[in-house]
């Protein structure tokens, strides 16, 4: 029998499972310094990695 097209391919899901992996190992620093989860995974967007002990915009609005 045929594959369903509505499944994901093995290659897809696995690439999406390493780029939240890869995602939330950015986001613990931001966690690790006062944000919450969602404001955690926000900053790696808008901010990337924080360096050091510089301010934190993405913990404070």
């Amino acid at each position: 029998m045929g594959r369903n097209n509505a499944d994901m391919s093995k290659g897809t899901r696995s690439t999406l499972v390493v780029v939240l992996l890869v995602w939330s190992l950015f986001a613990f620093p931001w966690f690790d310094k006062g944000c919450d989860i969602a404001e955690a995974y926000t900053a790696v967007i808008k901010y990337g990695v924080p360096e050091g002990l510089e301010p934190l915009p993405a913990c404070y609005g």
